[in-house]
């Protein structure tokens, strides 16, 4: 009988210790702030440089209305520092995200506010089906 009181009371020390060693079970984690992120790239079919000093403009858009203006959720703008395909990444708020309208992404390249090249054509994303992910090809408008 003394025995079997000091394994348990030996197995109880060493609960309240594997206890201690690994904290509350409830504890909460600390979590980075995130967003829905879109990423993609672009490109397009001519075989043409682009000059070094152009901009890009990448935006996720609202495209819900057919009678009113797109609205812009997110936006990405940096100067070309390469050729085709551009990386480009876009993060919106997940509450600014409604799975019953429609999402696009629209991109345009310009050199000094003169536009280059732009996406004839709607590239979907986020509801409907559609994915996170989209590769856009833009046509050229002015030749750089």
């Amino acid at each position: 009988m003394k025995r079997r009181m000091m394994t348990m009371a030996a197995l109880g020390v060493l609960g309240l210790l594997t206890a201690c060693a690994t904290g509350p079970a409830s504890a909460p984690q600390a979590t980075a702030p995130s967003g829905v992120r879109v990423t993609g790239t672009l490109s397009y079919l001519q075989r043409i440089a682009l000059p070094p000093d152009s901009d890009v403009i990448v935006q996720l858009r609202d495209v819900s209305r057919m009678d009113a203006a797109a609205v812009v959720l997110a936006e990405q703008r940096f100067t070309t520092r390469s050729q085709v395909p551009l990386p480009f990444e876009l993060t919106v708020d997940p509450a600014r995200i409604d799975p019953r309208m429609r999402y696009a992404v629209a991109a345009r390249i310009e050199q000094g506010g003169k536009l280059l090249f732009i996406n004839d054509k709607i590239y979907p994303v986020l509801t409907q089906g559609h994915g996170n992910r989209v590769d856009l090809i833009l046509h050229m408008v002015a030749r750089p």
